[in-house]
């Protein structure tokens, strides 16, 4: 009897310092969704961005017309990365920098920026994406059943 009450007290236990784990993981996440590009009202950033509005919302990510939108504003553009760690030029070595949370991030910016795509849906864009930061194929894997299992996307065999 001895035994049992140790090893239920030890799952108990190990059961309890998950759940800690997961909501210090859960507090960071949260904590990042309500600081998200906080730099886009500052000056620099939302004025570029009402300037070249209506030319955006005609571009789809990843276009010749969408690369011109951001070298249109690129100091803009610049202080946006050099200030948001969700973002792989944030990093000096870019994708391969980044944490966890800092994917996750990344992940719930690109879902919530497909939406402005006139005509590129989230999943198209995702490809396109990959090549853009070098993500490598193991990793894209891992994004991939990641929003596979957020419903974000339809699994193709």
């Amino acid at each position: 009897m001895e035994i049992k009450l140790e090893v239920l007290t030890d799952i108990l236990i190990h059961i309890s310092e998950v759940q800690e784990n997961l909501a210090e993981m859960t507090a960071i996440l949260k904590a990042r969704g309500i600081t998200h590009d906080r730099s886009k009202l500052e000056a620099i950033e939302f004025d570029a961005f009402v300037k070249t509005r209506p030319k955006f919302k005609q571009a789809n990510y990843g276009s010749t017309e969408y690369q011109k939108c951001v070298d249109m504003i690129k100091p803009s553009i610049d202080h946006h990365y050099a200030n948001n760690r969700h973002h792989t030029a944030f990093h000096k070595n870019g994708f391969a920098d980044m944490n966890l949370f800092d994917i996750l991030e990344m992940l719930a910016d690109w879902k919530a920026a497909a939406r402005r795509s006139p005509d590129l849906s989230f999943e198209d864009s995702l490809p396109i994406a990959f090549k853009k930061y070098n993500i490598p194929q193991n990793m894209q894997q891992h994004i991939v059943a990641t929003i596979i299992s957020l419903g974000w996307r339809e699994k193709h065999e």
